[in-house]
């Protein structure tokens, strides 16, 4: 896996990637706050697609295995915030309505039986 040499500015306004070039010289990426949002936004949809191209199979997904999540309300009492964080220190705070967090409880809560009779998809 690739060592990323990453920073955030004192002010928190920017964020600085060294990465290499394809000479395999270090170049330096300085990103702003909105557009290192946008492309963390990006990046997941983005190697779906590279999985669907790379192995022709539609179904692929870039999955992170759940390592730990919490709950907590959010400063506006009406969002439930939920972080799902996942190895190597990734994690992802979705803001849930009171609707949604229901509808996701009573899918969980049935998703036993998705799992007794799911079919493996990966093909050989």
């Amino acid at each position: 896996m690739l060592q990323l040499d990453c920073g955030v500015s004192p002010e928190g306004d920017s964020i600085t990637l060294n990465l290499p070039d394809k000479n395999g010289k270090a170049c330096e990426l300085v990103l702003t706050f909105d557009e290192a949002s946008s492309l963390a936004m990006t990046l997941p949809r983005l190697l779906t697609i590279a999985l669907h191209r790379k192995y022709s199979d539609g179904a692929l997904r870039h999955v992170y295995p759940l390592s730990g999540y919490t709950v907590e309300c959010a400063s506006d009492y009406r969002h439930l915030l939920v972080t799902l964080a996942a190895n190597d220190g990734f994690d992802m705070v979705f803001a849930l309505n009171v609707e949604t967090a229901a509808a996701l409880a009573r899918d969980l809560a049935r998703s036993g039986s998705l799992l007794a009779g799911a079919r493996p998809i990966l093909r050989n």
